[in-house]
């Protein structure tokens, strides 16, 4: 068995771009030269190298909603986290 091969069956994981496959072996030659490890892609012939992985676009955060301490908790209304503290002054505290 030659000492560039993997067991069968064993699939390497690029973790910069996500690229799974029997076609991605470790470079041992380079290892041995360097000291570093490297991927290299059977089918290509030559490194690895990584495409570009598709990034979605951040998803807007939702508001954090509560619900007021000082309503009554019948009738209370869920509100912003951010607009708890106006609230509370301005209908509970009475500061206009």
């Amino acid at each position: 068995q030659s000492k560039n091969k993997i067991p069968l069956g064993s699939n390497l994981l690029c973790k910069k771009c996500g690229i799974d496959g029997e076609h991605l072996i470790w470079d041992y030659e380079y290892n041995t030269n360097t000291g570093r490890w490297r991927m290299f892609d059977k089918n290509m012939e030559r490194p690895h190298e990584c495409t570009a992985k598709i990034v979605e676009a951040p998803k807007p955060q939702e508001k954090h909603l509560v619900k007021c301490p000082k309503c009554d908790p019948q009738t209370r209304k869920p509100i912003p986290a951010n607009k708890l503290q106006e609230h509370i002054k301005t209908e509970h505290f009475g500061f206009w």
